[in-house]
């Protein structure tokens, strides 16, 4: 799915809730992130994301000015919440992040 995210252009919502795609998913979705511009809004709750998923999300949100809204509850433990809040900061396009509990 990563792979086909790369190259299209027409997709705008994309709702991965519990799917459990954990940490090496979610790095495959992040490295579509830096690429795919049309994608405005990313659900990855419950996937168990893991601190490198979470790293690799924050690296892509450095460079996707396109994403308004991205759901990251119930991914526990992954220690990148303020890579992420960093990224968030430098990138003035979103509108709407939800976050983890813990």
């Amino acid at each position: 799915m990563a792979k086909a995210l790369k190259t299209n252009q027409s997709l705008q919502w994309l709702n991965l809730y519990s799917n459990n795609i954990g940490r090496e998913g979610t790095v495959a979705i992040a490295k579509a992130l830096e690429k795919i511009q049309s994608l405005q809004g990313l659900n990855l709750s419950s996937n168990n994301i893991g601190p490198e998923g979470a790293a690799a999300i924050a690296k892509a949100l450095e460079t996707n000015q396109k994403l308004l809204w991205l759901d990251l509850p119930n991914n526990y433990n992954i220690g990148r919440e303020q890579a992420i809040n960093e990224a968030l900061q430098r990138n003035r396009a979103f509108h709407v992040v939800r976050q983890w509990k813990d």
